[in-house]
């Protein structure tokens, strides 16, 4: 678990990683946004949340292997949505029928595609970059600074949750509702004091070795060259082509 979640990180090979990574993180936004807004019920807004994210995918490159456990995700998420068809269509007109199952479709398409544009960027970005992305955008440092700590510790705590898991399956605790209500009980007060007691640590090194984070005036440059220019106009027009679209002038 460890090692795939870091392995991830900057696993791109696309012609988006030769952005600067505020640029990379920007950009995935966007175009994420654009995903979300896309009328994805009409056919030219399911066009144009398609293609934003197939074009992400070509230029950020992930590996297939994650490109394919994203997609399973998505499925075992959204797929189910479709089973209420059934229960909201029964005794209905047919036009009933026809806009649930739009509705459902809509909600697979947008689901999907932003979920795709978000792991793309995702692959793009190592783990320091983040840090570095976050810090020449306008985000408010200890926000970033909490997000990358995140990031941090998600595998961690993951694997923890697993030996955690495994213990109790051994001594027998691992069935009975009552078990599991006292498990989602005892969450908070297990990870909370992790995740605190973990994050002062880091902190301790990070002082230990002189490292104080950028100040305001040694932030980075969002952009640094006509390629971060030109993607980020690019990202932008297509989130106004989505507006377009979303309001009926393209429709």
């Amino acid at each position: 678990m460890r090692a795939f979640w870091h392995d991830t990180w900057g696993a791109g090979r696309g012609p988006a990683v030769r952005l600067s990574p505020a640029t990379r993180l920007l950009a995935g936004i966007l175009l994420f946004a654009a995903c979300m807004l896309a009328p994805t019920a009409r056919w030219p807004g399911a066009a144009l949340a398609a293609a934003i994210a197939l074009a992400w995918l070509a230029s950020c490159r992930p590996p297939w292997r994650f490109v394919r456990a994203v997609l399973l995700l998505g499925l075992v998420v959204l797929l189910p949505y479709f089973l209420l068809i059934a229960l909201l269509a029964d005794g209905t007109s047919p036009t009933m029928s026809h806009a649930t199952l739009t509705a459902a479709a809509s909600l697979l398409l947008r689901g999907m595609s932003g979920l795709l544009v978000s792991a793309a960027t995702l692959t793009t970005l190592r783990i320091s970059e983040l840090d570095e992305a976050l810090a020449a955008l306008p985000v408010p440092r200890a926000v970033s600074g909490i997000l990358v700590q995140i990031v941090h510790q998600t595998a961690l705590l993951a694997y923890e949750t697993r030996h955690v898991a495994a213990g109790m399956a051994v001594r027998g605790a691992s069935s009975g509702r009552l078990t599991a209500w006292r498990l989602l009980a005892s969450l908070p007060r297990v990870w909370l004091p992790r995740v605190v007691q973990r994050a002062d640590r880091v902190a301790a090194a990070m002082e230990l070795r002189g490292f104080c984070g950028p100040t305001d005036h040694q932030r980075p440059r969002a952009c640094r060259a006509w390629q971060d220019v030109l993607a980020l106009a690019l990202a932008a027009t297509v989130l106004a082509a989505t507006l377009a679209v979303r309001f009926g002038r393209l429709a």
